[in-house]
């Protein structure tokens, strides 16, 4: 096999030989979203998180990882121009896909990488359970990169706690970091984080213990998109970040990966 980690650089053989030759084989597969990070960042925020996590996941924990499947259940930011979304049916059946090639292929574990976070974790869950009930000679998990990350996140952030998950102090601060080309400086902006006057989060408060579906919105509303203040993100936050984060979920991965050896 060659030094990459990657299963779409490898060739049939050296994937088969990659199998034959672990006692636990293990491929990760990254999922992201295409969808609108405010007017300073691409659209492609939380598809690079999840290929670059799992790229960097992969090298350390000697994986493969599958190809990014870059789009996921992005609805409520439909408003803003180029987003594209898939229903959550579709990534059920996408996953449950790809699951079931890889799996039939003779990989013992398959971990997903999430970059979309809550939107997309109902569909994940959902293949992961469609999966092993076909599956079962495969276990099968998925990383919520935020979760690796929560003691780092509290040393570094600057701003409200409460503000910085959706292109703000952290998501730009990983884009300074890794694709500053596509960062635009200029069209930084502190936003709101009020969910606006038909959130249900006006009327209980982030609860929690309460599960409640995701607030639409435009920029016809006069939202940019994006919440808390990216004017706080640097590159080293996004580096600090980002080590802390790949360290972590490789060492989850390791131990699934050695577990079953």
């Amino acid at each position: 096999m060659t030094d990459t980690h990657k299963l779409e650089e490898l060739s049939w053989p050296a994937v088969e030989q990659y199998i034959t030759d672990r006692e636990s084989p293990t491929v990760i597969v990254p999922i992201g979203s295409t969808e609108q990070h405010g007017p300073h960042l691409p659209l492609a925020v939380d598809a690079y998180q999840a290929r670059e996590l799992a790229t960097e996941i992969a090298v350390a924990a000697d994986v493969l990882t599958a190809p990014l499947i870059p789009y996921g259940d992005a609805n409520h930011h439909l408003g803003f121009p180029g987003t594209i979304s898939l229903s959550t049916e579709t990534v059920v059946s996408v996953l449950t896909d790809v699951y079931a090639s890889l799996a039939g292929h003779g990989f013992e574990n398959i971990i997903t990488v999430n970059g979309h976070r809550i939107a997309n974790l109902p569909a994940i869950r959902t293949a992961m359970q469609q999966a092993a009930a076909q599956c079962s000679d495969t276990s099968f998990a998925a990383i919520d990169p935020l979760r690796f990350g929560v003691s780092i996140h509290e040393q570094l952030r600057e701003g409200d706690p409460e503000d910085g998950m959706h292109g703000g102090e952290f998501e730009t601060s990983f884009m300074l970091a890794r694709y500053p080309e596509l960062v635009d400086t200029s069209a930084f902006e502190k936003a709101s984080a009020d969910p606006g006057p038909h959130s249900t989060l006006n009327l209980i408060g982030n609860d929690d213990r309460v599960i409640t579906p995701s607030t639409a919105h435009s920029p016809t509303d006069g939202d940019p998109g994006h919440v808390g203040d990216p004017t706080l993100a640097t590159a080293t936050k996004g580096e600090e970040l980002w080590a802390e984060l790949v360290a972590n979920a490789a060492e989850f991965v390791e131990a699934i990966h050695g577990g079953r050896q």
